[in-house]
């Protein structure tokens, strides 16, 4: 068996889950401004003026294992408006907590090129990471409520993001189910 984590884990299949981001034209206070929000959101969008930008792609990438563990890798794609990956990242790989409806990510991967062979790396900074949600249905959606961004165990150090708040829309880091795959 691979060594995944430092465990000796069979890789049993890969769950995906997925969200977008584009960029849109939208109404704020009488000017027409441009803004990376969710795509399915259309609050204050301005749906008569054609446009097409730039959009970036997240996933949730669950690993199912034989012994069953709980392995989750978080990434995003860039694209450009004409449907080219312009950018691949951030990335982070870390743990599923199903009864407590939250990821903990712990490292940051990095890629790295080889001879046009891309892999992901482990960062040697430290990271805490958690993503907390309040719609946790396997097979169908994961909608992040909160993420706290750990830096140090000290006083002020550490940072709650609220979604609803930062993004004023309470489903923008809404993942819908894309399906598993079998890993032969």
């Amino acid at each position: 068996m691979p060594e995944i984590l430092g465990k000796d884990l069979k890789l049993d299949s890969v769950i995906m889950y997925e969200t977008t981001f584009e960029e849109k034209p939208y109404e704020g206070f009488y000017v027409v401004d441009y803004s990376e929000v969710n795509a399915q959101n259309d609050k204050n969008i301005l749906h008569y003026k054609d446009f097409k930008g730039f959009y970036q792609k997240l996933y949730i990438m669950r690993l199912v294992t034989e012994p069953k563990d709980s392995i989750v890798i978080y990434f995003s794609l860039k694209y450009n408006a004409f449907d080219q990956c312009v950018g691949f990242g951030p990335s982070y790989i870390g743990w599923a907590d199903d009864t407590r409806k939250s990821f903990y990510f712990f490292n940051e991967l990095y890629t790295r090129d080889k001879k046009n062979q891309f892999a992901l790396r482990k960062s040697r900074l430290p990271l805490g990471l958690y993503m907390n949600a309040n719609e946790w249905i396997p097979g169908h959606t994961i909608n992040i409520e909160k993420m706290v961004v750990e830096k140090s165990y000290e006083i002020g150090n550490n940072v709650v993001i609220d979604v609803a708040r930062i993004f004023r829309d309470p489903a923008a880091l809404k993942f819908n189910y894309l399906g598993a795959e079998k890993i032969e």
